[in-house]
């Protein structure tokens, strides 16, 4: 009984994504988007993010900008600012909703390498988030298909996987959460950092849950790192998201 009364405590303390933002600039994960939108119903949200990710030789800065509408339409624009400058225009549909789950589509438009090659790509996407559990803790798990528009590539399928759990939640109070991510492709196809490419890769992160400071407005930390199974893209991040949601 005192079991199943947490679990249902803790899986009213698992948020939506509030505004979080992947790297890219999309609501959801660390560089996998998420199939919820930030909560609109009333009137429109805006979010705004900034990422700092540190590599071996460089420091990355990724700015972005996220609206979202009627709880169903999201669309954000960010910049990835590294060796070269890279945009990144994303737009994210919640077609479905049934109970838990959502259904999503999505597109990533970018341009790589601005005012010099000018290498244009696209990711296509559908994705599914629903509750589940891991060791008796709820979690909120994503499944990401894709397909990557850019030549030469290996393969240009995609597949992700991600999930978001409490962290010790009898420590931190159900206000930090873990997150892993992994599958074959990263927040852009010419990421500044944690490059996929024709191989798999594995993020993780703590994200300190959404805090009201203002009336309407909230603060989320995340912490970050990249690329763990591979030394050339390892890389840590660390990003904030300011999100403003009317009621």
């Amino acid at each position: 009984m005192k079991r199943t009364l947490l679990l249902s405590l803790l899986c009213m303390c698992l948020l939506p994504a509030f505004g979080s933002t992947t790297l890219g600039g999309s609501s959801g994960y660390i560089v996998v988007p998420s199939a919820e939108v930030a909560p609109s119903k009333a009137n429109s949200s805006v979010s705004t993010a900034y990422s700092a990710t540190i590599t071996s030789d460089n420091v990355i800065h990724i700015p972005s900008i996220l609206l979202s509408f009627s709880d169903s339409v999201e669309t954000s624009f960010a910049v990835d600012i590294g060796d070269d400058i890279d945009l990144l225009l994303n737009g994210k549909w919640r077609f479905t909703k049934r109970e838990t789950t959502s259904f999503a589509a999505g597109l990533l438009a970018q341009v790589s390498g601005v005012s010099e090659t000018n290498e244009f790509s696209a990711q296509l996407y559908v994705a599914s988030t629903f509750e589940s559990s891991i060791m008796d803790l709820p979690s909120k798990t994503t499944i990401r298909l894709g397909y990557t528009f850019k030549e030469p590539m290996n393969s240009n399928i995609d597949f992700a996987l991600a999930f978001q759990t409490p962290f010790f939640p009898e420590v931190f109070k159900e206000k930090v959460d873990f997150l892993m991510d992994f599958g074959n492709v990263s927040y852009s196809t010419s990421p500044s950092a944690g490059d996929a490419g024709d191989r798999g890769m594995v993020n993780i992160a703590l994200r300190l849950l959404p805090i009201e400071f203002l009336s309407s407005t909230y603060f989320g930390l995340d912490i970050r790192a990249l690329d763990l199974f591979d030394h050339k893209g390892r890389a840590l991040s660390i990003g904030a998201t300011i999100s403003f949601r009317p009621q």
